[in-house]
């Protein structure tokens, strides 16, 4: 089974710097199979493609497709995994969902 590249990990620094975080869809924009991950730093606030996040409560990216078969990428923060499931049901009830590494 390939391993789904997570969109945080695309390369986005650049001469100029780091950008202050990433674009990011509305939940609500998803459908069908989610996948979510916790984005991880380095360098403290940054995630692996160069975005500058800040520091804080754990961030997390949920991404999928939308009715029209377009990707959607959403960033938000949550306490856990749990928490963010939580907060995607919430977001897109009463659509069901499954959530994927």
């Amino acid at each position: 089974m390939a391993t789904v590249k997570a969109p945080f990990e695309s390369n986005v620094s650049s001469k100029y710097g780091a950008p202050m975080g990433r674009h990011s869809d509305p939940m609500s924009d998803l459908t069908g199979k989610v996948h979510l991950r916790c984005v991880p730093f380095v360098d403290g606030d940054y995630d692996k493609g160069g975005a500058y996040w800040g520091g804080g409560t754990p961030l997390f990216c949920a991404w999928g497709w939308n009715a029209d078969g377009d990707q959607v990428v959403c960033y938000f923060r949550a306490t856990s995994r749990q928490d963010a499931q939580i907060q995607i049901v919430r977001a897109l009830f009463p659509t069901p969902i499954s959530f994927y590494c």
